[in-house]
């Protein structure tokens, strides 16, 4: 390529460039922008958090264990089984959990941070409590899982936990 070639692919670019920028320019001139008076689709107000939940005992008389199960099968199912002596996939079987002490599933290794709750009975206070944010539960845990934020829906995936108990004839 000669030298002449290239200055004139040097000066495409630049009118380019030149042709571009002013063009946004004279365009923010001509079409300000502005913010909308109102938002298109209307947000929810919350309220504000104190941080506190509802007592799961008063969140359970209203709970769906059928939504529960749907939350189940999706944020819980790739990791867990949920049959009745099912296998451990990542984490433990969680058939039949309910009453329970923390971290007593045979043939599981669980880690020091959860065994260390071992004195502890899986109560439907204590596992809403892990179902929110397991590392805080149990700092160093294994659980690569965040946490349900929702109140309602650990309450729900708590009622259906509760019944994934064997059946007595």
């Amino acid at each position: 390529m000669n030298s002449m070639r290239v200055n004139q692919v040097g000066a495409a670019f630049l009118i380019a460039a030149v042709a571009f920028g002013g063009s946004w320019g004279l365009g923010s001139l001509l079409v300000p922008h502005r913010a909308a008076a109102q938002t298109a689709v209307p947000m929810p107000q919350s309220t504000p958090d104190d941080g506190q939940d509802p007592p799961i005992e008063t969140l359970l008389a209203h709970a769906d264990a059928a939504k529960g199960h749907e939350i189940a099968d999706h944020q819980c199912a790739m990791c867990h089984s949920f049959a009745p002596h099912g296998p451990s996939i990542i984490g433990p079987d969680l058939f039949g959990v309910m009453g329970t002490h923390i971290g007593d599933i045979p043939d599981y290794e669980f880690s020091e941070a959860l065994s260390a709750h071992k004195k502890d009975v899986w109560t439907p206070a204590l596992l809403a409590e892990w179902l929110k944010k397991p590392d805080a539960f149990a700092p160093g845990t294994k659980m690569a899982f965040p946490g349900i934020t929702s109140a309602t829906d650990r309450a729900n995936l708590v009622a259906y936990i509760q019944t994934l108990v064997e059946e007595k004839n």
